[in-house]
């Protein structure tokens, strides 16, 4: 055996004691619970979840700051006061194989228990080599009531970080995954080019009506915009921003609307995140067309094109997004509202076509 060392913290009449220990140690001796089985103090297991944070932890070496919350479930784990140290306390933990059998199920997890399933044997990916230590806070057997009051307060007054701001720090350290990687820096150039600069939300700024950048990075991705090519090559991403730049504004233009003036006429949802798929949607509707009738994807091909299809759906052009709003009540909607949009562009005779009508 050998002695974990802790230091006792007091809140009111609580009391519970914070160390440190090797995960791989300490998965040995907890409560084990099935993969999504209901718990009655915790939620379930995610299996994904857990072998997401093994992978990250091994390959990307990464680190895990946040404390474990833990309870002993019995006396095995008794915790004493050390005589060396005034304030200092410990408890006796296995060190040998053989110890391991007498503290089977000897402690429950009531925090953070994704972050320790992910070093059990069967999943995890970190060496026994490799120098790993997890902070925990632990309570000396709670009863139910206790540890579903402790799960609360670990998990209530937490405030979800916004996936946008973690999408910018993982940006500034190297860490993004494959999609965000392809799309991250279209969206960061994107964010700097008109008509869209100063209407992308990169980190956690505040711009009205402005769009996430995950946001954009999603429906960019959705659009299949990345697969655009030309002269037999994939599109570069200075390419990307001109064409969605040049394309932006044409139905900023026609459409009679600014993704960022905010003394412009509001234009219903083209100024939304729904309003912005949409427009996505459709640019590979455009880009084929344009290739097809070999003529420059300028300006005027697009305006063009817009006029004819907003005057085909009988509406006038700064009231095409107002008036379609049921459109953009959902996700769905949107796609499909889009779809049905690319079908009457792509039947649309540009020829026979009068831009004054």
């Amino acid at each position: 055996m050998k002695r974990v060392y802790l230091q006792k913290i007091t809140q009111y009449s609580s009391v519970c004691y914070v160390g440190k220990i090797d995960p791989r140690e300490l998965i040995r001796v907890v409560k084990k619970v099935e993969m999504s089985a209901t718990q009655d103090a915790q939620r379930p297991l995610n299996e994904k979840r857990v072998k997401d944070i093994a992978a990250y932890v091994s390959q990307d070496k990464g680190i895990l700051p946040n404390t474990l919350t833990l309870a002993t479930t019995d006396a095995r784990f008794s915790i004493q006061q050390s005589g060396d140290v005034a304030g200092l306390y410990y408890m006796e933990f296995p060190s040998a194989k053989d110890e391991y059998s007498k503290f089977i199920d000897a402690i429950d997890v009531m925090d953070g228990q994704h972050r320790l399933y992910s070093f059990l044997d069967s999943i995890r990916s970190i060496s026994d080599d490799d120098s790993y230590e997890i902070g925990f806070t632990i309570y000396e057997k709670p009863t139910l009531a206790e540890k579903r009051k402790i799960f609360i307060s670990c998990n209530e007054k937490q405030e979800k970080v916004s996936g946008n701001l973690l999408m910018w720090f993982k940006a500034q350290l190297n860490m993004l995954t494959e999609d965000e990687r392809n799309f991250y820096n279209l969206v960061s150039l994107l964010s700097k080019e008109y008509p869209l600069k100063g209407h992308i939300i990169m980190s956690a700024e505040k711009i009205k009506n402005g769009v996430k950048s995950k946001e954009v990075i999603a429906a960019i991705k959705q659009a299949g915009i990345q697969d655009l090519m030309a002269g037999g090559a994939y599109l570069t991403d200075d390419q990307k921003v001109k064409i969605i730049s040049v394309y932006l504004t044409a139905w900023e233009k026609v459409v009679e609307f600014s993704f960022t003036e905010s003394s412009a006429k509001i234009a219903g949802a083209a100024i939304k995140i729904a309003g912005l798929r949409y427009m996505l949607l459709l640019l590979p509707t455009f880009w084929d067309g344009a290739i097809s009738s070999k003529r420059r994807f300028d300006l005027t091909y697009i305006e063009d094109i817009l006029k004819k299809f907003i005057s085909s759906m009988g509406v006038e052009r700064d009231q095409f997004f107002i008036e379609h709003k049921i459109h953009f009540a959902d996700r769905t909607a949107t796609e499909r509202f889009a779809k049905q949009s690319a079908q009457k562009i792509k039947a649309l005779d540009v020829e026979d076509f009068n831009p004054l009508g």
